[in-house]
């Protein structure tokens, strides 16, 4: 993954080089600490489930911030998932609350570009980034204004992060070497999360069923949810459903 986003630098590069200055107030790096709610994810396909839904991400933003979104993901993985970073920097645009890029970063250029595009937290996968880079890329987030939020799937990769003192740690329930769901693994990872740092969980959430038992079993307050929104016919509806869970 980071050789094929390499080859994409010099298209990151030439667009912020041409783009305005940003247009947003800097949200801060501590936007979801302590936080509880939805972070309601813009995804247009994804290699599990190929192509899920369309339209303009300017209206999906709004529709998910008046649903009462916590905040508003936004891929811009063309190759995998379907996004722009045009998408990025309308949903940033026509929302007010914290926007996300999650995104394959491997260079402070496409951090960069997030931040310029509206961005005020940017997605870190460790898995996919050796220690020096993480830690480079961590510190390149903060310098830039923006939360950095690391992505961890097993307990062994909790450990490796924390020297960064992390305040939020997002687990992935799905294993992105084999693509497959790991709830329980999942579950252990965000439950032996330190006390004091913020646990987002995603992936796999697609009701207020789902959101109930992760919550019972790890006292997990942030959800991170795509698929079951851009599917559902009435995602306010969803919304309410979901954020009803205590």
């Amino acid at each position: 993954m980071p050789s094929l986003k390499r080859d994409e630098l010099a298209d990151i590069r030439a667009r912020l080089s041409s783009a305005p200055p940003r247009a947003r107030e800097l949200k801060g790096a501590s936007v979801l600490v302590g936080k509880n709610g939805i972070i309601a994810e813009i995804k247009r396909s994804s290699p599990s489930t190929g192509r899920i839904s369309d339209g303009s991400a300017a209206s999906i933003a709004s529709r998910y911030e008046k649903a009462g979104a916590l905040a508003v993901s936004v891929l811009t993985d063309r190759t995998h998932f379907g996004g722009t970073w045009d998408d990025l920097a309308d949903a940033a645009n026509a929302v007010k609350v914290p926007v996300l890029c999650k995104e394959f970063i491997c260079s402070p250029w496409q951090i960069d570009l997030a931040t310029t595009l509206g961005a005020d937290i940017v997605l870190l996968i460790a898995r996919m980034l050796s220690r020096r880079d993480l830690s480079s890329l961590y510190r390149h987030a903060l310098d830039s204004g923006i939360s950095p939020l690391i992505e961890v799937h097993e307990r062994n990769e909790i450990d490796e992060v924390l020297s960064l003192s992390p305040n939020v740690l997002m687990v992935n329930t799905r294993n992105l070497s084999t693509l497959r769901m790991e709830p329980d693994i999942a579950f252990s990872t965000l439950s032996s999360i330190p006390r004091g740092i913020t646990r987002v969980c995603a992936s796999g959430i697609e009701s207020a069923v789902d959101i109930s038992r992760v919550r019972k079993n790890t006292e997990t307050g942030i959800f991170l949810i795509g698929t079951a929104l851009m599917r559902a016919s009435t995602p306010e509806k969803l919304f309410k459903e979901m954020c009803n869970v205590r």
